[in-house]
């Protein structure tokens, strides 16, 4: 019984030993230039999930990752600018960003979610001149009905058929969404 005990203490260490993490996992992707591992290290950094957060390595990632094309990385970048998370706050910079990751449309993950702050820009004004008509097709477009029925209330309806216009007009330039 004496020697099962370090035997198994001995497996166990081995064993620990040898589990690599999911981050030691993503950074030697990202450093292979694996867009998607970038954008995940970048969210760790920009959340701290996981690791110490660390805003200046979570632009570092994020912005390799958004250079790829990567649209939950430009909408996450959109964000911090937005949010004043390690860059200052800068509305003009998070709705080019957000258009980027709103344009680059294959997942509906985080260019969706780009669409619908595009729209909450324009429909505050901030970092673009205010514009219901705007606001309303990007919230068309992502699929955000609360706030598109919020938007609406301020509308026309002449102003409501303008947007459904250029809503169709912005989906058959965009073939593939």
């Amino acid at each position: 019984m004496i020697k099962t005990v370090p035997l198994i203490f001995c497996i166990a260490l081995t064993s620990a030993a040898q589990t690599v993490s999911p981050l030691a996992i993503w950074l030697d992707k990202a450093n292979q230039g694996d867009a998607s591992a970038q954008f995940w290290l970048g969210a760790a950094y920009e959340s701290g999930r996981g690791i110490k957060r660390d805003f200046a390595q979570a632009i570092k990632w994020l912005g390799k990752s958004a250079k790829q094309g990567n649209p939950d990385a430009e909408f996450l970048l959109g964000q911090m600018y937005e949010d004043a998370e390690g860059l200052p706050q800068d509305h003009v910079e998070a709705a080019e960003w957000f258009r980027v990751a709103c344009e680059n449309r294959p997942d509906r993950g985080g260019s969706g979610q780009g669409c619908n702050e595009l729209g909450l820009l324009y429909l505050d004004g901030k970092g673009v001149k205010r514009n219901f008509i705007e606001a309303y097709k990007y919230f068309k477009i992502a699929g955000s009905g609360t706030n598109l029925n919020i938007v609406k209330r301020s509308m026309t309806a002449a102003e409501v058929a303008e947007a459904n216009r250029q809503t169709q007009q912005w989906v058959e330039t965009h073939p593939d969404q």
